[in-house]
């Protein structure tokens, strides 16, 4: 069969009928997407991990903001106090006190004061504080860069996802052509008294199927499509993608070398941000729980006071300047009771600390291994698309000495060996992401 057969051309024909409702809606949605590129690239949508109107980001920035203003808090107690206070009062002296004091306003008692107050000393409970909220932000800060470690990986396998759902998609269209070719031909025959009703039937059901199927590659790239939107740019889809050439990213490529599994352990126990992160969690719960402590010892403190009064006593000086020393003696169990809340969430967080560490080791040795066997896996595809050409070669060479009357089969083969080489080469970028991701390695995989 000639590709300018009618029976191929009608098949196309209705294959890009069937796929244009998807092609307008995505342009229509891409009209107001001036500021995303088109093509879309790999580089461009890695860029838009910190994406700063992003919920995650939102909450992030959130966090960081609570554990900077705790920070603030805890420097205040080493500052200075100041403070106006003053008074409107109307008094009856008693009648001793008048007698005496005949100068002085005998009724008006108003006071105006300023007071000015230092913390000198509280044996390391306000450092302790102060370290305590420095270890909150560093906390908060590994947990942001994972963020973003996790977004990148999201939206390299979002991006891939797509172009998979377009290969796919031109693999079950190319099948549907065939398909399509068949059943036209077995109708003829049917007409001709050539077939049965069973073999047509079987014909159509496969072609039914495989429009099913078809069906279901259109909507698989209009929905991988929101998911990548979602991801960089929500409410723009991207009608086109180039395909990253991944040999040439080094971080993502076949030809990275596997470090030995150990190895892997001691860079994740070193680097990875959630661990990094729970680790300065329990350092600011170790200082929280060390201020608790300190509340049992005294706070010495500095003060200093102008004051003017309506109504001049004995008692009524201009100036004080003096040390203070507050001591608790007893607080009702307070101090016990904060004590060993602390202590049980410095203990609860040490646990999560090592069932965390447990599950990033089952997770290193699952990228390991499954990385181990996409790069053995690589040399499959190359086999499979070898095979897949010579086998086209064949093919080609029976229709032309008319041995048979179509190369339908051969280009279904073809297309499905490069699926299975897409697959393979973009599930091994991923895992090298998420690899990367939990050793806590630099990201940016276009840097020059």
């Amino acid at each position: 069969m000639s590709l300018s057969s009618p029976s191929l051309i009608s098949a196309l024909f209705f294959m890009g009928v069937l796929c244009s409702d998807l092609v307008a809606a995505e342009k229509g949605q891409n009209q107001s997407a001036s500021l995303i590129p088109e093509p879309l690239t790999l580089e461009y949508a890695l860029s838009m991990s910190e994406r700063a109107e992003s919920p995650e980001i939102m909450r992030y920035d959130a966090q960081r903001k609570i554990a900077q203003a705790n920070q603030q808090l805890a420097l205040s107690e080493q500052g200075f106090f100041a403070e106006v206070n003053g008074r409107l009062r109307y008094v009856e002296p008693v009648n001793i006190i008048s007698s005496i004091d005949t100068y002085n306003n005998k009724n008006n008692d108003s006071k105006i004061s300023l007071d000015i107050n230092k913390r000198l000393y509280d044996f390391g409970r306000t450092q302790a504080n102060i370290d305590a909220s420095l270890a909150s932000i560093a906390s908060v800060e590994s947990l942001y860069g994972d963020f973003v470690s996790s977004r990148k990986v999201a939206i390299l396998q979002a991006y891939l996802n797509v172009l998979l759902a377009d290969i796919i998609y031109n693999q079950t269209n190319e099948a549907m052509s065939v398909d399509y070719v068949a059943l036209d031909k077995l109708r003829s025959r049917f007409e001709l008294k050539q077939v049965s009703d069973i073999e047509l039937l079987t014909v159509e059901n496969d072609f039914r199927e495989t429009r099913r199927a078809l069906n279901q590659a259109a909507s698989d790239q209009r929905l991988t499509r929101y998911k990548l939107a979602k991801l960089i740019s929500p409410g723009h889809l991207s009608v086109k993608l180039k395909k990253p050439k991944l040999e040439t990213i080094q971080a993502l490529s076949e030809s990275r070398k596997l470090p030995e599994i150990e190895q892997l352990y001691d860079m994740a126990y070193q680097k990875n941000p959630q661990l990094i992160s729970m680790a300065h969690q329990i350092e600011a719960a170790q200082q929280s729980l060390n201020a608790y402590s300190a509340e049992k010892y005294p706070i010495i403190s500095a003060n200093l006071q102008a004051a003017e009064y309506a109504r001049e006593l004995g008692s009524s000086d201009k100036f004080r300047a003096g040390i203070e020393i507050w001591l608790p003696l007893y607080q009702a169990g307070q101090e016990d009771a904060k004590i060993k809340r602390s202590s049980g969430e410095l203990l609860q967080l040490q646990a999560e600390k090592l069932q965390l560490k447990q599950d990033i080791e089952e997770q290193v040795l699952a990228l390991w291994l499954r990385i181990s066997d996409l790069k053995r896996q690589t040399g499959d595809t190359d086999f499979a698309m070898e095979y897949r050409d010579l086998y086209l070669d064949r093919s080609r060479a029976l229709y032309e000495l008319e041995v048979t009357s179509d190369l339908g089969d051969a280009m279904v083969e073809l297309s499905q060996a490069q699926l299975f080489k897409a697959q393979t080469f973009f599930e091994l970028a991923v895992s090298w992401a998420k690899l990367d991701a939990l050793l806590g390695n630099d990201m940016d995989y276009f840097k020059q």
